[in-house]
């Protein structure tokens, strides 16, 4: 009889130019491969209340955005003429070069406080956009209540659009994403684009077609299951790590508040509990920052829009807490921020 030992022997892999983790490959190595892929899909899925379908893998949150934003433009285009997108006035780099990429392509931008937006959707508006908690300021817009409200309208008026975007890539961490709460139909994640069965959208990659042909490229496995997995981690402890860095926030708003009244916090009370972005009058913020960084302590420089003067800019200092920012840190920082003030 013939032996059976050739089943156990070692595999030739003979696919090093598609690569062992691609997950389009039809040999053992690429079905598992597209095995890890889904399971991922569905781990992300089911915390964020989506469908599998639903979710989208990119290269990360500016590709996202923009995928969002003129994959949207695009696929419309045709259809409606001069198509308007609505952005906020506080949206990250990527939804607003997008949206301005969109305008030179055609279509007609309108850039609104969060408390404008809704008085501003027209008839041919195709996509507003509010970013869920702001990277620079922390502040945190009330999304959930305007994707409602967006959603209601289209219902009134028995139209697909305007769909409803918003980029919760610095907001994920500390705010719950579900779509049962947040009936968004697009959701920035970093390099997770939630995209929900309503919208249309135009590809901007074009190549092979995975991800439903909304995105060309080989799907990076190894990211994207660390992403996965990181995401139900954050689900498991969100409560608790939001709670520790709130009191955080507080004791390092104490700690700055006391003996320098020219400090001006421009972080609001209700805002992401890992940002605090201040504006210290007379002194060139980043000459300060190279100067904390010298020191040991590293921040970043930025500008916010005055919310008394909205057209004119002012410069920041972000500080940013993460998992392992304890209160010695906190107390330090401040203690070398005043020192670097006199």
């Amino acid at each position: 009889m013939r032996s059976m030992s050739w089943l156990k022997k070692k595999r030739i892999f003979l696919d090093f130019a598609g690569g062992k983790d691609n997950p389009s490959g039809i040999h053992k190595e690429g079905m598992e491969a597209r095995k890890k892929l889904e399971d991922a899909r569905l781990k992300i899925a089911q915390i964020l209340g989506a469908q599998k379908r639903d979710i989208i893998f990119t290269s990360g949150g500016t590709e996202s955005d923009n995928l969002a934003i003129l994959g949207a433009f695009e696929a419309t285009k045709g259809k409606i003429k001069n198509p308007h997108i609505i952005i906020s006035d506080g949206e990250h780099p990527a939804v607003l070069e997008s949206a301005k990429e969109a305008e030179r392509r055609g279509a007609e931008l309108s850039i609104v406080p969060v408390d404008k937006i809704i008085e501003n959707i027209k008839d041919n508006t195709i996509l507003v956009s509010v970013i869920y908690g702001n990277n620079e300021t922390g502040v945190i817009n009330p999304v959930p209540k305007l994707a409602r409200l967006i959603k209601d309208l289209r219902r009134k008026k028995e139209s697909k659009y305007p769909y409803f975007h918003t980029d919760a890539s610095a907001a994920y961490e500390y705010l719950e994403i579900n779509i049962n709460k947040i009936p968004a139909d697009l959701i920035t994640l970093g390099e997770v684009l939630v995209v929900r069965p309503n919208v249309e959208l135009r590809p901007l990659i074009m190549g092979g077609g995975p991800e439903r042909g909304l995105r060309s490229g080989t799907e990076n496995i190894t990211s994207i299951i660390r992403f996965a997995n990181e995401l139900e981690l954050i689900e498991l402890k969100r409560v608790k790590e939001v709670d520790r860095l709130t009191k955080l926030k507080e004791i390092f708003l104490t700690k700055l508040k006391e003996g320098t009244p020219q400090i001006v916090v421009n972080t609001p009370n209700e805002s992401l509990p890992n940002i605090v972005n201040i504006t210290i009058p007379g002194i060139l913020h980043e000459f300060l920052a190279i100067k904390l960084d010298e020191r040991g302590v590293a921040v970043s420089t930025g500008s916010s829009c005055d919310s008394n003067k909205s057209e004119v800019d002012k410069e920041t200092l972000r500080f940013s807490f993460g998992k392992n920012t304890r209160i010695k840190d906190v107390s330090d920082a401040v203690r070398i921020l005043k020192e670097e003030m006199l």
